[in-house]
């Protein structure tokens, strides 16, 4: 080698990171994860605030309150009675869109999904199965039972299932699709599945419901991660969707009006959930946890 070329090689320092860029050149994942959690935050809260304050001013400039919002127009009666699905349409649509730019921001991170429909409605499917085995280990001991009646179809119930497939589709993008993506190959998959996780349990209120309650949120969101991991983002939604969907629109956990059928606990609430829901009983957790041993055996 050359003294000129030896020269070059000790005089060349080698990059150094700061408390803002890493030696990559790139923004510090610490920096990254604060950026995208508080516009996650700053979406849920403003688009929600922003419509419950421009809702109000207008009820108060019409002289409008509870006891006589029939007098509101037409389309103000129809927006008191579908503000908390607008609500969540906008929240999802603006939280899709900013996980898109998220995943660019992330330096390194893939840029598009892969949609297999195929694999989408079979994983639709099981969700739905797995409602339906929640359902049957409630019913076999005479611990639920349903509402008399004729199930009640009504012609709101594909927009609540779009509108719930908007919700998990955004969900899964941002918790997936930006921070696990975004921090497996920064931090490892085990602190990418944990943070996951964590604003996962956060975004569906896991910390507002019982012990089982808790626990079956965290265990959800390890399944998607899994899932996700293995089968792709569209696979872990239409699991999700299905299982969402079924639970509340269709066999009416939780007291749902619109739902086409109307189940209640009537014993072992601890074991079903009672009439908060199957995410609130044991049986779940048992359920969960088979599928994760499943998920995460070794392959022969």
């Amino acid at each position: 080698m050359s003294r000129s070329k030896r020269t070059a090689r000790v005089e060349t320092p080698a990059p150094k990171g700061n408390w803002l860029m890493d030696a990559g050149g790139g923004v510090r994942a610490g920096w990254l994860l604060a950026v995208s959690l508080l516009a996650c935050a700053l979406i849920g809260v403003g688009v929600r605030w922003g419509l419950g304050r421009g809702f109000a001013a207008l009820l108060d400039a019409w002289g409008v309150n509870a006891v006589t919002a029939h007098r509101a127009p037409a389309w103000a009666r129809w927006f008191w009675r579908w503000q908390g699905s607008v609500a969540t349409v906008l929240v999802s649509a603006l939280l899709l869109a900013a996980s898109a730019g998220l995943r660019r921001l992330w330096r390194g991170t893939p840029s598009g999904f892969k949609f297999q429909p195929r694999q989408s409605l079979l994983a639709a499917l099981t969700g739905l199965a797995l409602a339906a085995a929640v359902l049957l280990l409630g019913l076999l001991p005479d611990s639920l039972r349903r509402e008399a009646g004729a199930p009640r179809f009504s012609v709101s119930l594909p927009a609540l299932g779009a509108v719930s497939l908007l919700a998990v589709l955004a969900e899964e993008a941002f918790t997936k699709g930006v921070l696990y993506d975004g921090l497996a190959p920064r931090w490892g998959v085990l602190w990418a599945t944990a943070v996951s996780c964590a604003v996962f349990f956060a975004m569906n209120g896991g910390y507002a419901g019982n012990v089982p309650c808790a626990v079956n949120v965290l265990l959800l969101g390890l399944l998607g991660c899994r899932v996700y991991t293995r089968y792709g983002l569209w696979v872990d939604v239409g699991l999700r969707w299905g299982w969402s969907f079924a639970t509340v629109f269709l066999l009416g956990f939780g007291g749902g009006e619109a739902s086409l059928l109307r189940f209640y606990g009537v014993s072992e609430t601890l074991l079903t959930g009672g009439d908060a829901g199957p995410v609130y009983g044991l049986y779940l957790t048992i359920i969960l946890a088979l599928a994760l041993v499943w998920l995460y055996r070794k392959p022969r």
